[in-house]
């Protein structure tokens, strides 16, 4: 391989590292953002809804309990 080639690939070679860095960068910078965007999602516990005709807000694991609450309610109901 004469010494004008070599330079050529190594030149190919160079401007192929750095395409691969930029995207190393890139990919990077997503997944910063996404870490800072997962971590200030609400928890189940920070989660609130106010179901009809209650008085407070219930976060999300007592709106289950209470929707659970209320299907066994309506099962017995239709047992009798």
């Amino acid at each position: 391989m004469s010494e004008e080639a070599q330079v050529q690939e190594e030149y190919k070679v160079e401007d192929a590292l750095v395409a691969i860095n930029e995207c190393l960068v890139a990919v990077h910078k997503r997944l910063e953002a996404l870490e800072t965007y997962v971590q200030e999602l609400p928890t189940p516990e920070k989660t609130y809804y106010k179901p009809e005709g209650y008085p407070e807000y219930l976060n999300l694991p007592s709106n289950f309990k209470e929707i659970y609450r209320r299907i066994k309610e309506l099962e017995d109901g239709m047992q009798d």
